[in-house]
This record gives structure tokens, C-alpha cells and sequence, in this order.
């Protein structure tokens, strides 16, 4: 992020930030060291944004005028693919990540190549498939099978619908916490629906990132609720949609439509850690907005 203003002691920031989420940019208000500072996520806002806060600073009243239009310019070079790459790196590896091993094990189809990223090593005798148990897998030194099961799909709509998501709301909550923040926070969500799924249903066989994208919208939702300082990326209907989506994953819709059996314990529990998550992060940094 970027500091774009410190403001004076008696400054109230609360019009202009609301001026600012009014014209799509993101930004952020924190308190350090008893004032507040302004920081922007996106290198190119930070030149309107100046300009914005002198018009704040010499007649606040007229933000209330302000068109959107008036920052349609950068919003445009800012949804460029590069910028957009560049202000998301980590959700960009991630994505390639998935699309890469359900390109290479053929979408689950070449149990040889999914052996390497289920929670357990799987071997396949005839007809019947031997796995182990976590202890067994974590006592040889495998940490990675914990997470690697986000990352594998089967079928294209199974990758396709997780992908559309994890961009749409990954991207923005990356360039909010920063990359590193964001890239711990989803593998603590992708290992812990993954280890829960695999000890209550006793399957090795699952994946995808439907648990990461439900930590995701746990985290989103919530978080605006807690810590008025952030912006609304998750609509109370878009909410209901995926709360909805998850009931359905119950049933044996998705298998119907070609999304496959359904990992339900691993997108509960992934919502559960999203929310869990966003109260660690207002208690972490409620002191930035008190």
C-alpha cells in the first residue's frame, strides 16, 4: 500500500473516505501513533487521490459532487491485466498452481499424478485403493499433502467456478492485506478444511478450492461488520447465494450437473476458518481504528 496523507489531529476522515469507496478506490484509513493516515492499495490512484484530498481540505462539501467519472481514467488502467497481475501476485500463483496440476493429472483422471497432492498417498491394487492414516503421513515428513488438495479439481466446471471466485474476491482481498498476510491466511483455511474433511469423511480422494473460496467469503463478509474501516466486497445477497450453494452441496445436485461429489466438510469448515480468521485480524488491528 501506499501513504498518500497524515492527517492533522482535529481531521475527521470519515467524508472522504467515503468519497473514496464512492469512486471505487480502495484505500484505507489507519491510526498510527495517535493519527490517522490515508494509504491507497494502487500506485496509480495515488495522484487523484492527492488532488482529492486538497478539494477535501479546501471546501469538504464539494466531495459531495464528485462524479465517478472524474477517476474513470485510472480505474481504467488499473483494471488492466497487467496491474491487476501485479497488485495480486499470490492469487495469480495459486490459480496457476490449480490449473497447472488439473492440466497434468488430466482433471484427476491419472491417479498416478493426483497421488502426489491428496492429503494421503494413495496405492491402487485392482480394484481397491490403500491409503494411510495423517499421523502416518506427517511421521514421513509430507507437510505438503495438508494444503495440496486445494489445488485439485475434476471436471472443468469444478476448476472453472472455483477460479471465477478465488479471482473475483482473492484478488481484492490481497491487494487489501497484502500478499504475504493473504497467502497465510489461505493456507491456514485451505490445511485446516482439508485435515477435517479427510478425518470425518475417511476419504483421501477430494480437492479443490471450494474450501479456500468459502474462508475467503467468511473473511470478506465479516470483516466490514467488525472493522468499519473496510470496504463492502460481499453483497448480504451474494451471502445468501453461497450459503444457499453450500445447503445444496448436501444434495446430489452438483453431481448432477457434472460438479462431482461435493467436499461439504471442507467448505463448512472453510467458511467457519474465514470468519474465525477475520475475528483474529480485528483483534490483531482494532488499535489501527480505535
Amino acid at each position: 500500500m501506499y501513504l498518500v496523507y497524515q492527517f492533522d489531529i482535529n481531521e475527521d476522515p470519515e467524508l472522504l473516505s467515503q468519497t473514496l469507496w464512492r469512486l471505487k478506490i480502495l484505500h484505507r484509513v489507519i491510526n498510527s501513533k495517535g493519527r490517522n493516515e490515508l494509504w491507497v492499495t494502487d500506485q496509480v490512484h495515488q495522484d487523484v487521490v492527492k488532488q482529492l484530498v486538497q478539494v477535501w481540505k479546501d471546501d469538504p462539501d464539494s466531495l459531495l459532487n464528485l462524479s465517478p467519472s472524474l477517476t474513470s481514467s485510472s480505474g481504467r488502467q488499473s483494471s488492466n491485466l497487467m496491474m491487476q497481475i501485479k497488485a495480486a501476485p499470490a492469487t495469480i500463483v495459486v490459480l496457476a498452481a490449480a490449473f497447472f496440476i488439473a492440466l497434468i493429472s488430466q482433471l484427476g483422471s491419472d491417479l498416478s499424478i493426483v497421488a502426489y497432492f491428496t492429503i494421503s498417498p494413495i496405492q491402487v491394487f485392482g480394484t481397491q485403493i490403500r491409503f494411510f492414516s495423517l499421523a502416518n503421513v506427517l511421521s514421513q515428513g509430507e507437510y505438503w499433502r495438508l494444503a495440496t488438495p486445494a489445488l485439485l479439481h475434476f471436471s472443468v466446471m469444478h476448476i472453472v467456478f472455483n477460479a471465477l471466485w478465488v479471482w473475483e474476491i482473492g484478488k481484492k482481498l490481497e491487494r487489501l492485506l497484502g500478499s504475504i498476510i493473504w497467502s497465510v491466511g489461505v493456507l491456514i483455511i485451505a490445511i485446516v478444511s482439508n485435515v477435517l474433511q479427510y478425518q470425518m469423511s475417511g476419504n483421501p480422494l477430494f480437492g479443490g478450492l471450494s474450501g479456500v473460496v468459502y474462508g475467503l467469503i467468511g473473511f470478506a463478509w465479516l470483516t466490514p461488520i467488525i472493522v468499519k474501516a473496510w470496504p463492502l466486497i460481499i453483497s448480504k445477497q451474494l451471502m445468501i447465494f453461497f450459503v444457499v450453494w453450500l445447503a445444496i452441496g448436501y444434495t446430489p445436485f452438483p453431481e448432477m450437473v457434472g460438479l462431482g461429489s461435493i467436499a461439504n466438510t471442507a467448505h463448512t469448515i472453510g467458511l467457519v476458518a474465514g470468519l474465525v480468521l477475520s475475528g483474529v485480524y480485528w483483534l490483531v488491528t482494532r488499535h489501527r481504528y480505535s
